[in-house]
């Protein structure tokens, strides 16, 4: 393979992720935003790529994204879906699965004259209700935004706006692909809403009929159809190293979206937080490579394959984390250039890809944070085409001169959240084609190479791409520990009540461990439901989920969501008390807990008042 010049090689990676909205008691998702984001993102962003066969980048897929799209709204939603008549049978569903799924799924099929007191209040007031929308999303939308503003006003709405209401909450999140044309999802089944909905002149969208009962049944066979085809677009577009076939790589995170060093020792955040006060020390590293276990064979029960990288939850490195990767045959992983900036040696740039572990270790790539920023943040009030050159032209200015060693710029930032604010560009579509088409035309004449990080590693002689072996990348000697959010876990860690999280956690680690109850092996399989051994494992999984990033999160004052972030509290409390529960059940001894509610009246009033978050619903 010859080549004249170095190469700029540019690594996209998407990371998709959302939390577990699991209640484990009622066996029912708290939020919808699995759902939400599936219609709106993680069907269209993978999708879109079949346009630009020359466009090769890398989705990150967590595994508690995965399950409940499989579990709750694939595998429990099937067996009442007529795909081809676009209806479900709902009074079939309701007798197996109400109160079992996404409860908004529950209030579309139920007839709304039969609301009680309980169905408005989640329709209208719970803290995720169904006019729970973004400002620029709703924007769109006039009807809906009508309805939400005369709720507002408090006036009382009929039973018909009860019904558009309902019915909005699906279809507003839907991608504009869908709302705009007739789309073929990959099993062959079509998604075409144009006979509810059009797009005016004017850019907003405007309903063709009024809403019926069967509509809001249909909306939901719509929203079967794109969640089922979520998992296969992305095994369509996998890139198989022995082929060469496919666009894109596939990777996970750690199962329950831990911060892995932490779980490790928590006295890791002592480095890079010297001043904050800490927890009681939570160490557990069993816990961080049960973590990583389970998520490599989840990822291998569903892609057929093994992952050949990890993106640490929140690129949450430490040497001690690497070393759990490399264990377990991971290749590379990927943090924010801030790691980088305080690791050893210092000043390396960016833009090249090193290895962490010696030899044939781990490959480690830093993002480049202004260049992932502007995608998800600055260009939200940009015209698409504008941000897509503006980030092409920032893209070649890391172009190597000829004598130089080729180059690997990676760009890392969440898929799914950016987009609803795009405020001049519907769902961010202008900007990813514009974005796709300049790169696939610097493909053709080598000015700028997409490329995935494995396919950087081993080379792709059918796109000229040489291999880059571990062994012969340059040695980060001391890594940094921290995340991509200000090199530290202060988002995690650190304050009043993280550290008060921390303690409960470290408080019901303790006593699992010594009630008993043995902990799973992470390839044990589940036993049957409500026998001691199905206990005792849904006991560890509880634990574990409880171990995930994005309960702490919520803690502290510096996240904000509007109604307050109590859901969060409850989540990790609920959590915490399913261990107990279910170890008792399972035979264990368990000393009697009470885990009060962390977050105070006042924390979550005031977080009340602040804007939505876009980092992860």
């Amino acid at each position: 393979m010859q080549r004249t010049s170095s190469t700029l090689y540019l690594n996209i990676i998407w990371h998709q992720h959302q939390p577990s909205y699991l209640d484990p008691e009622r066996d029912q998702l708290r939020g919808p935003w699995v759902r939400v984001h599936g219609t709106k993102d993680y069907y269209d962003m993978a999708a879109i790529l079949a346009e630009y066969p020359d466009i090769h980048c890398t989705f990150n897929l967590t595994s508690s994204l995965l399950i409940q799209i499989e579990q709750y709204y694939v595998d429990r939603l099937k067996p009442f879906v007529d795909v081809k008549a676009n209806s479900i049978d709902a009074e079939k569903f309701l007798a197996r699965w109400e109160g079992k799924t996404d409860p908004w799924i529950d209030l579309a099929l139920k007839p709304t004259h039969e609301f009680n007191d309980e169905d408005r209040r989640l329709l209208l007031k719970d803290v995720w209700n169904a006019l729970y929308v973004s400002d620029v999303i709703i924007s769109r939308f006039p009807e809906y935004k009508a309805l939400k503003e005369k709720h507002g006003r408090g006036e009382q709405l009929s039973e018909q706006e009860l019904r558009e209401i309902k019915f909005w909450f699906f279809l507003a999140y839907f991608d504009p692909d869908f709302l705009e044309e007739k789309v073929e999802l990959v099993d062959g089944s079509i998604v075409d809403l144009g006979d509810l909905i059009m797009r005016h002149p004017d850019g907003l969208y405007r309903l063709k009929k009024t809403v019926t009962e069967e509509d809001c049944h249909r909306i939901i066979a719509e929203v079967y159809k794109v969640m089922s085809n979520i998992i296969p677009v992305h095994k369509k577009l996998m890139h198989d190293p022995k082929t060469h076939k496919g666009q894109i790589e596939v990777i996970t995170t750690s199962f329950y979206h831990p911060i892995l060093p932490l779980l490790i020792d928590s006295d890791a955040a002592k480095i890079c937080q010297p001043n904050d006060s800490l927890p009681g020390r939570f160490q557990y590293p069993q816990d961080a490579e049960v973590q990583v276990a389970k998520a490599i064979r989840y990822f291998k029960k569903i892609f057929d394959a093994a992952p050949a990288g990890m993106w640490p939850a929140e690129g949450s490195v430490s040497e001690e984390a690497i070393a759990i990767f490399r264990k377990h045959a991971i290749e590379w992983v990927a943090t924010d250039r801030h790691i980088l900036e305080r690791s050893l040696p210092a000043h390396l740039p960016v833009y090249y890809p090193y290895g962490v572990g010696g030899g044939d270790g781990t490959a480690i790539v830093f993002r480049d944070t202004a260049l992932s920023d502007k995608i998800g943040f600055t260009y939200q009030s940009w015209k698409g085409k504008d941000a897509a050159n503006d980030f092409i032209n920032n893209v070649l200015q890391f172009t190597p001169p000829s004598y130089e060693a080729d180059r690997l710029l990676t760009v890392i930032l969440d898929g799914e959240n950016a987009w609803e604010w795009y405020q001049q560009d519907n769902d961010g579509k202008e900007f990813l084609h514009t974005l796709y088409h300049t790169l696939s035309d610097l493909y053709r004449s080598r000015g700028v190479v997409t490329v995935t990080p494995s396919e950087y590693i081993h080379g792709n002689p059918k796109r000229n791409i040489p291999a880059h072996p571990i062994s012969s990348m340059n040695a980060i000697e001391k890594l940094h520990p921290g995340s991509w959010i200000n090199a530290n876990f202060d988002t995690w860690i650190g304050n009043r009540e993280k550290n008060q999280a921390w303690e409960y956690l470290r408080i019901a680690r303790e006593d699992l461990e010594r009630s008993g109850v043995a902990s799973p092996k992470p390839s044990a399989k589940i036993s049957e439901p409500k026998t001691k051994e199905w206990q005792a494992h849904m006991a560890w999984e509880a634990m574990y989920a409880a171990e995930g990033s994005d309960w702490f999160w919520w803690y502290g004052t510096n996240q904000h969501v509007p109604g307050g972030t109590t859901p969060f509290d409850r989540s990790f409390i609920g959590l915490l008390d399913s261990v107990y529960r279910l170890a008792r059940e399972a035979g264990g001894m368990m000393p009697d807990r009470e885990f009060r509610p962390i977050i105070s009246k006042e924390s979550s009033e005031g977080a009340s008042q602040g804007a939505m978050k876009q980092s992860s619903m």
